[in-house]
This record gives C-alpha cells, sequence and structure tokens, in this order.
C-alpha cells in the first residue's frame, strides 16, 4: 500500500503526529509531501506571519518538525537604528 500525503493522521490511532501539508490553509505556507509534526496545529507554531510582508515559510518534504518548534517570521523583526516600544506600529 502506497502512503497518501494528504492525510492528516498517518499512523492508525496516533493523533499527535500529523503531516504537515494537508492541514495548512494559509497559501504563503508551502510544505512538501509527507513533512510531519508531533503535534497537531501547525499554523498556531507560526508567529507574526502577516499578510502584508508577502513573506512565505516553504518546507520541503519529508521532514521532521519537533513539538514546540516555533518559527519566527519576518513581521516579528523592528526598527534597528532607533528605539522600538509596544505595542508596534503594525498593531496599530
Amino acid at each position: 500500500m502506497t502512503p497518501d500525503p494528504n492525510i492528516i493522521f498517518p499512523v492508525v490511532g496516533c493523533k499527535t503526529g500529523t503531516y504537515v501539508k494537508p492541514t495548512v490553509k494559509n497559501p504563503n505556507i508551502i510544505v512538501g509531501d509527507f513533512t510531519y509534526f508531533s503535534d497537531t496545529d501547525f499554523e498556531k507554531h507560526v508567529l507574526h506571519h502577516y499578510d502584508f510582508n508577502g513573506d512565505k515559510l516553504i518546507i520541503g518534504k519529508f521532514c521532521q518538525i519537533a513539538s514546540g518548534v516555533t518559527f519566527i517570521m519576518n513581521g516579528a523583526n523592528h526598527q534597528m537604528n532607533a528605539a522600538s516600544t509596544y505595542p508596534f506600529y503594525i498593531m496599530e
């Protein structure tokens, strides 16, 4: 039987290991077939990923991503030549 990269739970009875590609809804997150994650909600681990930046997170095929991993995207950056304060400008 050939594995199906479009199913969410590749191991029957195991709900903590998921194939990432079929769970991603954000078009700026691109994940290859058979990449798996040791958790259930991959997109909540991608922080500061704002549409107006146009950033893309691209992960290849056959990658393993551990639970607890966080991807911090370019939207987390702020000016380095001046002081910045919270709330940041993008938070209006």
